[in-house]
């Protein structure tokens, strides 16, 4: 930070006379122009302003400065200076003008030249715009203060060599945005703590020199230029409904989706929902953010990034109190914090630190154990200093309005993955794992598109790995090459934050091989926060770089291609197809939430119309998910039971599929069919006919059989079959993915 510039004040001795001689004082004392020049403690921050003379009508100013040190906070300045550009106009509503803003554009001043002098601060700079062509721009701020107090700034910008009318602008706040938090609890987990209180210096394993002092959500993201709002009144779901003990992600997004339905001043806005519920369907996650529509017309129109969750009564949280007093409840309330503040992270658009190829980031945005994976253990609490990183600060406090803001931009389109970061890993020899995808070579045009994950190990000691392989977990990146040549980051529109699975290959065989050096999941790539990855007909190519427990390992490149419309009908079909709420629908699994009924419809009238082919039989699967399982929602402040299991809907609609998997000999298909027989298992067993159960399971486990399927496999197949319907009811226990060795 710089020193303000002040008058000294000092006493000098007269040595001209005796020791103990009384002597006239020549302190000089502080002026009144002194005072007046005091400079403020900072001048970083937001400020608002109007364009010209006449007033708020025409072009509007937002200003923010990150050019010195904010009190209070510990946050490294950027050294940046960025703004967003308004249109301004007056409406009359019931009869009273009121102004109306609408945002135009954001730019940024990377290297901006400060001069300070006793009375202002003179900033001059190039301005970069995020979108768009623009004739070279620069802009003139001066920023004054009197008695310590900043009194505005004025900006003008010249552009193309004209420079334009300035804007007078008033000094807001030291953030340089503001955001709105509204947090629900559900009934069973609206208990102290209800939010994170921790103190710095409560768990030992922290940095020497680590500043003590209480850090809460609104402080965490104080440090990063945020002042969050959390609202005081929190609403308290009932979730007592019987037979309700988990959340799926369908329901969590239905309840999102209710709780904004109250803001009709529509999105983009800085308004975000978080919830604490009692476990997800998968007791290992802990918290979830999912990148899905709301409010706004409901789903399919917007917003993204906008809600999350996390779950009070997952293991992580045992311990937890108000006041820790021991280590374990230390560690409890720190990690209570974490979880919190990551998941509303992901909402500013944040990717995962590794995601952006810095897997060694000391920030909220990494995981603690995939750290210590890398660097140690205990390593990164030993570090961390609750903190975002420089690069995260930058994005949050400087970025493009429409990929900070709630609602704007999908999730990882302002991430700094304009050119994703890792989508040339190429891993050498000698690797103790292996990743290969696989798949079959041709899809039908809106056929969703699943790939076979198979990890194996290559050495003569067994390995132990992490099986969550799909990218939601984090421990899989997918980069699609498209038939254009362009490549993405195919990213998952729901993050879980978890526990481990871990799974042991056995060595690679030198004699029988029965798979067990080997380990599979298939994942659907369908959709993602970019919408639908392969909507369009040609060749494309897949990679994925699987990273946890210190493995980097990049899989090989799968060509796979995607047919033209065989019929006009497909043709027809297909903008219907191509929607949001068809590609939340498959990616929640199933949901029967009314925002997403018409996806629901479409894929309805996609399993009729194609019935047998390979898209009928994908859009049967997911109504036979939805409709299959018991779906509870928020009516009130409560939670209802929307829709009760219907087994045998859901069982008429999969026969066509069932029947086409076991006509069928390709082993690219064994993980679809093996899928499939497991979902019409529970489904039966909740029909009570676990003989019907049995029957499909032995049926697969001859096909597999006669295809090459190894023992292991085959061994692990018999364990499908249902002991009790219970066993297999969702809503009798947090369900866990099954352990699947390969096919293959």
């Amino acid at each position: 930070m710089d020193t303000p510039n002040v008058p000294s004040t000092h006493y000098t001795p007269d040595v001209s006379h005796e020791p103990g001689q009384s002597v006239p004082s020549t302190q000089s004392l502080p002026s009144t122009e002194f005072w007046r020049c005091r400079r403020p403690a900072a001048v970083s921050g937001r400020y608002e302003g109007f364009q010209g003379n006449p007033g708020p009508i025409g072009s509007a100013l937002d200003l923010r400065l990150d050019i010195d040190s904010r009190d209070g906070v510990q946050s490294p300045v950027m050294n940046k200076v960025s703004g967003d550009f308004y249109s301004t106009r007056f409406v009359k509503v019931a009869g009273v003008n009121q102004l109306v803003k609408t945002y135009v554009e954001s730019w940024i001043v990377d290297t901006p030249l400060v001069t300070f002098t006793d009375t202002d601060v003179h900033i001059l700079g190039t301005v970069r715009y995020w979108k768009g062509t623009r004739p070279a721009t620069t802009v003139d701020i001066v920023v004054s203060w009197s008695h310590g107090a900043v009194t505005g700034a004025v900006a003008t910008f010249t552009s193309g060599g004209v420079p334009g009318q300035p804007y007078a602008c008033t000094y807001r706040s030291d953030a340089f945005r503001d955001m709105n938090l509204e947090l629900d609890y559900c009934s069973s987990v609206d208990i102290e703590p209800k939010v994170p209180i921790y103190n710095s210096h409560a768990h030992n394993n922290r940095p020497a020199d680590l500043p003590n002092r209480t850090i809460t959500i609104e402080s965490s993201y104080k440090d990063a230029g945020i002042a969050v709002t959390v609202d005081p009144v929190h609403t308290v779901i009932d979730d007592s409904a019987a037979g309700f003990a988990s959340w799926n992600v369908g329901e969590l997004h239905d309840a999102m989706e209710t709780s904004f339905g109250k803001y009709n001043s529509g999105w983009p806005a800085w308004n975000m929902w978080g919830i604490q519920a009692g476990i997800f369907d998968s007791a290992g996650v802990g918290g979830i953010m999912f990148d899905a529509a709301a409010g706004f017309g409901g789903a399919g129109r917007g917003p993204d990034r906008q809600g999350f969750a996390v779950f009070r009564n997952h293991s992580w949280f045992t311990n937890l109190v108000s006041n820790p007093t021991t280590q374990d409840q230390a560690w409890a309330m720190r990690h209570f914090l974490y979880t919190w503040v990551h998941e509303a992270g992901h909402a500013f658009n944040f990717l995962h630190a590794w995601d952006k190829a810095r897997p060694d980031a000391l920030s909220w945005m990494n995981y603690d154990w995939k750290y210590d994976q890398r660097n140690g253990t205990d390593t990164f609490w030993a570090n961390f200093r609750f903190r975002f990183d420089d690069d995260e600060l930058l994005h949050m406090r400087h970025g493009d309005r429409a990929s900070v803001i709630m609602g704007g931009d999908p999730w990882a389109s302002g991430g700094h993955l304009e050119s994703p970061a890792g989508a040339m890993t190429v891993s050498g020899p000698g690797s103790d794992v292996e990743l290969t995808l696989s798949a079959k070579d041709h899809f039908d045009y809106m056929e969703p598109v699943s790939i076979e994950f198979r990890l194996r190990n290559t050495t003569d000691v067994p390995v132990m790995v992490d099986g969550r392989l799909d990218p939601r977990y984090g421990n899989t990146t997918v980069y699609v090459q498209k038939p254009n040549g362009t490549v993405v980051l195919h990213e998952s529109v729901v993050c879980f934050y978890g526990l481990p699975e871990i799974v042991t290959l056995a060595p690679a065989p030198v004699g029988d091989d029965d798979g067990s050096d080997r380990y599979s999941q298939l994942v659907q790539l369908a959709y993602g926060v970019g919408g639908f990855a392969f909507d369009e007909p040609g060749q494309y190519l897949v990679r994925a770089v699987y990273s946890t427990d210190g493995i980097v390992q990049a899989s090989n490149t799968l060509p796979l291609r995607v047919g033209f419309p065989v019929t006009r009908e497909e043709d027809r079909f297909a903008p219907g197809f191509f929607t949001r709420e068809v590609g939340l629908t498959l990616a929640f699994e199933g949901s029967m939430s009314p925002y997403l009924s018409k996806g629901l419809d479409t894929l309805t009238e996609a399993a009729e119309r194609f019935s047998g082919e390979p898209l009928g039989v994908k859009a049967a699967t997911a109504v036979a998910q939805s409709v299959g399982d018991d779906f509870y929602r928020r009516k009130d402040e409560r939670m209802v039971k929307h829709h009760s299991a219907d087994p045998e809907r859901a069982l008429a609609l999969t026969d066509s599929g069932l029947a086409s998997y076991q006509q069928g000999a390709e082993a690219a298909s064994n993980l679809a069919y093996r899928g499939l027989v497991e979902l019409r298992t529970a489904l039966h067993a909740k029909a009570d006919d676990t003989a019907a159960a049995k029957s499909e399971v032995e049926t697969l486990a001859k096909d597999l059989g006669t295809r090459g399927a190894n023992a292991t496999v085959l061994a692990g197949v018999k364990e499908m079959i249902p002991s009790t319907p219970a066993a297999r009811s969702r809503r009798s226990a947090p369900r866990k993915p099954a352990k699947k060795p390969s096919d293959g």
